[in-house]
């Protein structure tokens, strides 16, 4: 039997009533039944859930969907207001790194973080909220 290797990522959860607790964010760059797709696997309570997509940031979009629907926020720089993944970036290097973005300013290379760490100086928000600041990022662009 062929075992793929799995990244082990340590992520925050903010639950429904407040309290925070860490998780282990299962991180394959091949799904074991996919080669082409990448999978993501965590436990939630009692579940462990898995998503599967062409790339890491609309895997970890699947697992926030799930999370929101569950008053639960997810804590990486996947997840806050001002990070998100230039079309390039998704389609090289399996969407693993996304650009931290200032508003009326082109992003930089220096300026790439891994979705998958957890700079506590950002703000972690829903799915809409970081895809309106995304848009509206390149609406300041001019």
């Amino acid at each position: 039997m062929f075992y793929l290797s799995k990244e082990e990522k340590l992520v925050y959860f903010r639950w429904k009533d407040g309290s925070q607790s860490k998780e282990n964010l299962e991180v394959y760059e091949e799904a074991p039944d996919d080669e082409d797709k990448v999978l993501l696997s965590i436990r939630v309570g009692e579940e462990q859930i898995s998503f599967k997509s062409e790339n890491f940031f609309d895997a970890l979009k699947q697992l926030r969907q799930h999370l929101e629907e569950r008053h639960i926020q997810i804590k990486c720089n996947g997840a806050a207001l001002n990070v998100y993944p230039s079309p390039m970036a998704l389609s090289m290097g399996a969407g693993r790194l996304a650009y931290r973005l200032t508003f009326g300013r082109q992003a930089k290379t220096s300026d790439l973080v891994d979705i998958f760490e957890c700079d506590n100086d950002l703000t972690f928000v829903s799915i809409d909220e970081q895809l309106n600041f995304y848009k509206s990022w390149l609406k300041s662009l001019g």
